[in-house]
């Protein structure tokens, strides 16, 4: 799986941009109540709720691509020249899908739970909120740490021989765009990397995957599975490694502040950074 064209139902143009070295756009919940022991969990009982978890968060993945695949099916998503910008918004589409299932999953599985062991988790849930003050800090850090992680990775990965390398329905894109063409398809682009993307993938992997795997699991475990995650849907084999990078960045950020809007303004950052950097890189 590695789709490229804009008119692809994952829509993954929006949310993965890299070249050379500039950083990357970056366009389940099973809670187990006896792994909630309090204190410090076993490696295994940690990781097998966090699992549950990442495996309900993947099947409302599913969800979303089947439900855009029946709107084509039945005529409402557009076809032929009309799909290819439409590729641009249906990856953050099928993330908001996957969102609304996740936490409506959750919410049914928590409240069949045992009184105490809810209030338990709900604690467990909850993040110190850090002040405004505090969480506009947490953006800038968080931003430059998430450039600067990009570009060394960058650097290292051709040094060994493996650079980072976009798509080719970006490139051509962006190509267009430096020529005067394509400038309707590359303002969809810019839409959905810098503002509909970052706001749907934190909505899913920090604000509630992260979230939930840090209070069944470990802290640990909560960021390397989330972010693993969040690398996988970009599809971009390249990237990976920078994209687990970044999911690590932001979990970061939203652990640090407690606010959601934290991780979503350094996405945001980020992404509109290496949109500007791949349009004027030589």
């Amino acid at each position: 799986m590695g789709p490229e064209a804009p008119g692809d139902v994952w829509g993954v143009e929006a949310s993965g941009l890299r070249v050379g070295l500039q950083p990357p756009i970056v366009g389940g919940g099973v809670w187990l109540p006896h792994a909630v022991l309090g204190g410090m969990l076993s490696p295994m009982s940690s990781l097998r709720p966090a699992l549950g978890e990442l495996m309900l968060a993947f099947l409302g993945l599913l969800i979303g691509v089947a439900t855009m695949l029946v709107l084509g099916g039945l005529g409402v998503i557009p076809s032929g020249e009309a799909a290819r910008w439409f590729g641009f918004v249906s990856g953050p589409a099928i993330t908001a899908i996957a969102a609304v299932f996740y936490r409506f999953s959750t919410r049914r599985m928590d409240e069949r739970a045992d009184p105490a062991e809810r209030r338990e988790l709900e604690e467990r849930l909850q993040l110190r909120r850090a002040g405004v003050v505090a969480a506009l800090l947490a953006i800038a850090s968080g931003l430059a740490i998430a450039l600067g992680g990009s570009v060394v990775l960058g650097w290292a990965m051709e040094m060994l021989g493996v650079p980072v390398q976009e798509q080719i329905g970006i490139q051509r894109i962006v190509e267009a765009a430096r020529r005067g063409e394509a400038t309707f398809e590359f303002a969809l682009l810019a839409v959905s990397a810098v503002l509909l993307a970052p706001v749907a993938e934190e909505w899913l992997f920090r604000g509630q995957l992260f979230r939930r795997m840090r209070a069944v699991g470990n802290r640990p475990i909560a960021y390397v599975l989330s972010a693993l995650a969040f690398a996988a849907i970009h599809h971009n084999p390249a990237g990976f490694v920078i994209y687990l990078w970044l999911g690590l960045v932001f979990a970061y950020a939203y652990e640090r502040s407690g606010r959601l809007w934290v991780p979503i303004a350094v996405h945001m950052g980020n992404n509109a950074v290496a949109l500007f950097g791949l349009l004027y890189s030589t």
